[in-house]
């Protein structure tokens, strides 16, 4: 085999591999988010969030989904502060709303250049049975969700291994985006 046609090949190799791959980028102003789509769930479409995604079964119903997000600020956000406006809000506006927690580890959320090492799960339930996970990530300048949401408590336990498999996947790198005028 010649060379032009190694380099052929190998292109087609890296060409399929990546057009069959589940990975998905979220860019925000001060950050960039990479995640793999966990088996069994599809992109859909969310004119609100960049990246949302449901699972891929018939008879999904509309409260069971999972989405990765990246808030920036203009200073260090503190991840309890946080969480406690997000808390404050939910009980201001949600009546009825149980919050609790999760004691989830995950390795691949640690301190580097961008990501303060700084994470919890938070989960509520609604009074309609609806349960949400929210893992919230400090970051400078950012916070990154999570979050899984599920119509009822059995699915929640049905797709908490998929946020899991998400979360796992998840790289934050601090970025800034320019804009060309």
């Amino acid at each position: 085999m010649r060379i032009t046609e190694k380099f052929i090949l190998l292109i087609c190799i890296i060409f399929s591999t990546y057009s069959n791959s589940q990975s998905k980028m979220i860019v925000g102003n001060k950050h960039t988010i990479l995640v793999e789509i966990p088996k069994k769930w599809i992109q859909a479409q969310n004119d609100q969030l960049p990246f949302f995604i449901k699972p891929d079964e018939k008879n999904v119903s509309e409260l069971t989904y999972m989405y990765v997000y990246g808030i920036d600020y203009d200073t260090n956000p503190k991840l309890d502060e946080w969480i406690d406006g997000n808390n404050k809000y939910l009980i201001e506006n949600e009546k009825g709303v149980k919050i609790g927690s999760l004691d989830l580890k995950f390795e691949n959320i640690k301190k580097d250049n961008y990501v303060n090492g700084n994470y919890k799960i938070v989960t509520y339930e609604y009074k309609n049975k609806r349960k949400e996970c929210l893992l919230i990530i400090e970051c400078i300048n950012t916070i990154v969700t999570v979050v899984l949401s599920t119509d009822n408590d059995l699915e929640f336990k049905k797709y908490i291994k998929s946020f899991e498999e998400i979360v796992k996947s998840t790289k934050i790198l601090g970025t800034t985006l320019k804009v060309q005028e």
